[in-house]
């Protein structure tokens, strides 16, 4: 029973209990958490900065994703011109001997150009996570059929070079992709650029060619690969500088998003050891009111008499 002499202690006490049971309470979440809040409401002096860093940080990562897609995506690109460069290097050696020789039917040049053309059209017909790299926006397509019956590089032949683009099923825009907030980086190549093209009819002048013992045509195929060549060479030039675009850009991101974050943990994350020492001197207090709230109920005059 509460007594009129020691109510207002009582009530005192109820308070102060109220207070602490809190905080032990607040503490607890916190230590559990690792964040100071749960509630915006409470930092409410900050939290308009912290809505700001953490809309930051979601638009920064995405920049990261982005240039990661990218930067694979070239890569890839990238490896390909590799394999066509090198490839190229190995038929043209084969073409000169071809050239040089008195006996071109003894060289399998039709076979070989047969299988490289399978080669070139794969590679160019490369994908990344089910979008075709050279088909310009016409990402579900594969860009290059040289099986298409409008497509006759060897019309013409032996006496009328002309090119032939009707092997491809792209369309001539270039990919781009967001990479900063006022940065759109524009990437790639479509399979319609003429170094491609004369890296394809030259296949199918190599074949001819090989299969009607022409010189002539022969020379002309040396010729488109020497320059298709320099071409591939121009595009491995051209990658390796958007390459290195993308890192500047992902290095720069990454600064700012260490920043944001510690930022972050400034404002939301709590001092476990401190919060730990605080949650025990609480209980402390909180252990202390109750055996005093005991006591204050217990007093009669009798008891204090004794």
């Amino acid at each position: 029973m509460i007594r009129v002499s020691s109510y207002a202690q009582n009530q005192l006490l109820h308070t102060n209990m109220a207070s602490t049971q809190a905080k032990v309470s607040d503490r607890t979440v916190q230590i559990a958490s690792g964040k100071i809040t749960q509630e915006y409401t409470n930092i409410s002096a900050q939290a308009l900065e912290l809505v700001s860093l953490q809309r930051d940080n979601v638009r920064t990562t995405q920049f990261e994703r982005n240039i990661q897609t990218t930067k694979t995506r070239l890569e890839i690109m990238d490896s390909n011109m590799a394999t066509m460069s090198a490839r190229i290097t190995n038929l043209l050696s084969d073409v000169l001997n071809g050239l040089n020789s008195s006996n071109i039917q003894e060289i399998p040049l039709d076979q070989f150009a047969v299988s490289f053309r399978q080669e070139i059209t794969a590679l160019m017909n490369a994908q990344h996570e089910g979008r075709y790299l050279f088909s310009g926006s016409l990402t579900d397509t594969p860009p290059v059929d040289v099986s298409d019956p409008a497509y006759t590089p060897q019309a013409g032949l032996p006496g009328t070079f002309t090119a032939d683009f009707d092997y491809y099923d792209g369309d001539n825009v270039k990919l781009s992709n967001r990479i900063d907030q006022d940065a759109t980086l524009t990437y790639g190549i479509t399979a319609d650029d003429p170094t491609f093209e004369k890296i394809l009819r030259s296949l199918a002048y190599v074949e001819y060619a090989g299969n009607n013992n022409d010189t002539t045509v022969l020379q002309e195929a040396y010729d488109l690969l020497q320059t298709s060549l320099d071409g591939v060479a121009a595009f491995r030039s051209q990658i390796g500088a958007q390459l290195t675009v993308l890192e500047g850009a992902n290095k720069n991101h990454a600064d700012f998003k260490t920043y944001v974050q510690n930022t972050i943990s400034g404002i939301e994350d709590v001092d476990v050891a401190e919060a730990t020492s605080k949650l025990a001197f609480d209980q402390v207090q909180l252990q202390a009111s109750y055996i005093s709230l005991t006591r204050i109920n217990e007093t009669t005059l009798l008891n204090y008499l004794r």
